[in-house]
């Protein structure tokens, strides 16, 4: 029991000096990460130490070619799909789309890819909000900074505007095919995402979202999520004020997982 609360007083404190001394995590290979927050050591635990992510990017065969990371914070999921694409599917290479609203994390994200040894023609990292086509979000950044989005009430310390950007735009821009895997954490405004992107989702083959039933009934958001031709494939995680749920385009997946173009 004294060697327990020896621990735990040690991870309070280190907690607290970590920004003066950050761990250095090795995920594969030569992919790292530096955690350097309080911040920073939840979310890593969050994405790699939970199975949350996990079941979602193994249900691929075949290496997902595009990733749409919505709602990226840190860039830890892009790099967790990084990391299995290393594993499984070597020489395998995936374009990353990264968004996220807050300004102040685009910098993180930049710095986590480059430790991690991505190369910068192989993620396009967007600055803005995701789900309505235009215009702009009353985005709040809160104390905690995995809370902040258009919808949080606790803990605000900050309001911005930032401006909607088109997904689909965006990726025709580029020259990126539809996204395989989508991953959504988005604060809010994911049912407003899946009311404007009906063919985004009709051509993706994994969408793993979390959901917030402040914004609509749970009956309401899995009847929209079934309109765009996506089925739920399991639930990762449910604290109560959201879950975590994997949907998958069976048709799709089975195509593109046998080297077939969609149906």
């Amino acid at each position: 029991m004294l060697y327990r609360k020896l621990r735990l007083f040690q991870g309070m404190v280190y907690r607290r000096l970590c920004h003066f001394l950050p761990a250095q995590m090795n995920i594969v290979g030569k992919m790292n990460v530096f955690l350097d927050s309080k911040y920073s050591l939840l979310h890593f635990g969050e994405v790699f130490a939970s199975r949350t992510y996990y079941p979602a990017i193994e249900l691929f065969k075949a290496p997902p070619k595009s990733v749409l990371d919505l709602g990226a914070h840190q860039g830890f999921f892009t790099l967790l799909v990084e990391s299995h694409m290393r594993q499984r599917f070597a020489g395998a290479k995936a374009e990353y789309t990264l968004y996220e609203a807050n300004p102040r994390m685009i910098k993180e994200i930049q710095n986590n890819l480059a430790f991690a040894g991505m190369r910068k023609d192989q993620a396009r990292i967007y600055c803005g909000a995701v789900g309505k086509r235009s215009g702009k979000a009353d985005f709040k950044i809160c104390k905690y900074l995995d809370c902040s989005g258009i919808s949080p009430v606790f803990d605000v310390v900050k309001r911005i505007w930032a401006p909607y950007l088109d997904i689909e735009e965006n990726l025709e821009k580029d020259g990126i095919a539809a996204p395989q895997l989508i991953k959504i954490d988005i604060e809010g405004s994911e049912v407003d995402l899946f009311e404007n992107y009906e063919r985004l989702f009709s051509k993706t083959c994994v969408v793993v979202a979390e959901f917030h039933e402040f914004n609509t009934f749970l009956e309401k958001w899995h009847s929209m999520v079934e309109m765009r031709g996506l089925q739920l494939y399991e639930l990762t995680q449910d604290s109560g004020l959201s879950r975590v749920e994997i949907f998958i385009n069976r048709s799709n997946l089975e195509a593109y997982n046998a080297g077939r173009p969609p149906l």
